[in-house]
């Protein structure tokens, strides 16, 4: 859980710069008619981007029902810690991957004079050029709405689910979901999405270990005596 993270920005680096990132989306952007045929589809655009909000809307209101209950039932009471830790670690890497869109001078493919746009094609590591506007772009904000659900792996896990698995695979196929319907339409390169899900995968790994410290000094010592009963992460 903590090193995979770190392949992955190295592979967002490579897309960046070996120009994997360009290739890909060229394949949805029309040359003929200088557009993007995708940018307003029904699918990609009602369906992933606009429904896709209202997926994590829904998520937050169900989660608000079930810590409420948790004041009236004895069973949830028991869970309202790891309860408390979803909601910060889900919108942790939303918030962070925001700030980041405010810091940086990515644009998205749409933007760029590649693509017919008036902007200059700028990577992770370039020099800007004076009197460029901030990207808004970089990280990948609809992405991070899928890939903050990978913190149910952790919550799995720590209620001592089997399959635990299938939490951490809810948010990266949530997330590709969510990341391939904006790159199609244009708005983002596949880098910008694998970097919003190493923000969103530390955010989830990093909260776990503050809300259950028992567990992190376990995995550091390996003590089977002093090993937790529940929510070791194997």
């Amino acid at each position: 859980m903590a090193t995979v993270p770190f392949l992955l920005i190295l592979t967002a680096v490579y897309f960046e710069y070996s120009g994997l990132d360009i290739w890909w989306v060229s394949h949805f952007y029309d040359a003929q008619t200088r557009s993007w045929p995708f940018r307003n589809q029904w699918l990609f655009e009602t369906v992933i981007h606009q429904w896709g909000r209202h997926l994590d809307l829904a998520a937050g209101m169900v989660w608000l029902v079930l810590f409420a209950l948790s004041f009236f039932s004895p069973a949830l009471k028991n869970q309202r810690r790891i309860m408390v830790y979803f909601l910060v670690a889900a919108g942790a890497g939303p918030l962070l991957v925001g700030a980041g869109k405010h810091l940086t001078h990515i644009y998205t493919p749409w933007d760029l004079a590649l693509f017919s746009g008036t902007l200059p094609h700028i990577r992770l590591f370039d020099p800007v050029p004076q009197g460029l506007p901030v990207g808004h772009a970089f990280p990948a904000g609809h992405a991070s709405g899928g890939y903050a659900f990978v913190s149910l792996y952790f919550v799995m896990d720590h209620l001592g689910a089997c399959r635990k698995v299938y939490g951490l695979m809810t948010g990266l196929v949530l997330g590709l979901i969510f990341g391939l319907g904006q790159q199609v339409r244009g708005a983002h390169f596949p880098s910008h999405d694998l970097f919003t899900l190493v923000i969103c995968w530390y955010a989830a790994l990093v909260f776990y270990l503050i809300f259950f410290p028992r567990q992190w000094s376990w995995a550091v010592n390996k003590n089977p005596q002093t090993m937790p009963t529940q929510g070791v992460p194997k």
